[in-house]
């Protein structure tokens, strides 16, 4: 249930940093690709070598939404001229956006750097090491149990000894997975603080992105009255 939920709030994050699903796409593919390249199989580096991408994430490079409206401004304003009102005040609001895009380049890759990577990298190892090490207390349990079931089938002393003593070997095996197991799950829990550590982070970029853009806002609307 847990992992479920973190992995839910991973999606919606990476989906609310990038809207845009074929940037987002093309910004996990290029994020697998840079991982392959510190993988352990040759054959996969290699592989990794001869893709051609970006490296990691380029969702702090793609121009935004108020980049582009800031430059179309701007050109409507120097084509209108920016002698007449109508042009200067173009002008004047298109560079307004163009410095909240560039603002908003630096918060996106402030969130994707204190946030999101570090969310997800968590989420991706303490969870896949948890959901292995109970898929492994599931097989030591049916072999617990298949041990067990061959003891009431024994017909022979000699036959029940060794089932027995299969038994016996199965149920140790199963006890150190379990407290293997059992040790994960509270190390997982014990982290939890983290997973609030990141979100925290994410709280703290966008205040201060909706923090500095309102200024930059209030700045033009002010000169704009005047």
């Amino acid at each position: 249930c847990t992992k479920n939920s973190i992995n839910s709030t991973a999606n919606a994050s990476r989906n609310f940093i990038q809207p845009n699903v074929g940037a987002r796409l093309e910004d996990m593919f290029n994020e697998k690709v840079t991982a392959a390249e510190s993988s352990t199989n040759a054959n996969v580096r290699d592989l990794a070598t001869m893709v051609p991408r970006r490296k990691g994430s380029a969702i702090d490079k793609r121009a935004s939404y108020a980049d582009l409206l800031g430059s179309t401004m701007k050109s409507g304003g120097q084509e209108i001229g920016e002698t007449t009102q109508v042009g200067q005040t173009l002008v004047e609001v298109g560079g307004t956006f163009e410095r909240i895009g560039m603002l908003e380049r630096e918060y996106l890759s402030d969130v994707y750097t204190k946030f999101f990577k570090p969310f997800s990298n968590h989420l991706q190892v303490e969870w896949g090491n948890v959901t292995t090490e109970k898929r492994r207390l599931e097989l030591a349990r049916l072999d617990l149990d298949a041990a067990k079931a061959k003891v009431r089938t024994a017909r022979t002393p000699e036959v029940m000894q060794q089932n027995e003593q299969k038994v016996r070997e199965s149920q140790a095996a199963f006890d150190r997975q379990f407290e293997q197991t059992k040790i994960l799950l509270t190390d997982a829990d014990r982290k939890s603080g983290e997973f609030c550590h990141y979100l925290e982070e994410f709280i703290r970029s966008q205040m201060n992105y909706h923090e500095q853009a309102h200024k930059m806002l209030e700045e033009t609307y002010n000169k704009m009255k005047q």
